[in-house]
């Protein structure tokens, strides 16, 4: 009986000590909430100039998020195996190329949602977590789009790693297309397709994906 009832102490004590909380302040939604705001604000007040010159949409958006992507993870993430297999000149050359391909792409998906509500659910996170994700619902007049952001602390700094919107990982779906795209070309041809895919960009030529 007596170790029944220190059996039972012993998973109430391990369950108390991690016990999941909900926070509406925590500092990585913080982070994104304002940083949102931030951007989906100066859309507005510069939209003129934006609609004039795509260029100006990505000049906006890398210097808000620049500090808080962790961008070398994402490239490697995104290159998954083949991150490792790469020289270290392709593993630079892509993490420039690929850098730049997701400023273009979540410029051109955050600028659709200038005008759009957005709502925050408390962070769900265990205490000491290194992980978290923030979810939002955006409102734009239709069904609300649900947009996940995953951060990491790094060097005691929050950071966003990847992205899901309605349950589509955007890492994912990169690694998917970019290793099927290396599988028939080789990393060289990835590298070289980004790269001509961020000059179209600059001319608002943006394509989906990867030939």
């Amino acid at each position: 009986m007596v170790n029944s009832q220190r059996f039972l102490l012993v998973c109430f004590m391990w369950l108390a000590s991690s016990t999941v909380v909900f926070a509406d302040d925590h500092p990585a939604k913080e982070l994104v909430e304002t940083t949102t705001q931030e951007l989906l604000s100066t859309f507005k007040t510069e939209k003129e100039a934006i609609d004039a010159d795509p260029n100006v949409l990505r000049e906006i958006v890398q210097n808000k998020i620049i500090g808080h992507f962790d961008f070398i993870r994402m490239s490697k993430l995104a290159l998954g195996k083949h991150w490792r297999k790469a020289s270290v000149e392709q593993r630079k050359e892509f993490a420039t190329q690929f850098r730049q391909l997701l400023l273009n792409t979540y410029a051109k998906a955050l600028y659709r949602f200038a005008d759009a509500e957005i709502e925050y659910d408390p962070v769900r996170t265990e205490e000491g977590a290194r992980y978290v994700d923030v979810v939002s619902a955006v409102n734009n007049g239709g069904e609300p789009v649900s947009v996940t952001y995953r951060l990491h602390e790094k060097k005691e700094a929050w950071k966003v790693f990847n992205i899901t919107i309605e349950g589509v990982s955007l890492i994912t779906n990169f690694r998917s297309t970019f290793t099927s795209f290396i599988n028939k070309k080789g990393i060289d041809a990835l590298n070289l397709d980004l790269a001509k895919r961020n000059e179209k960009a600059a001319k608002g030529e943006l394509e989906d994906e990867p030939a």
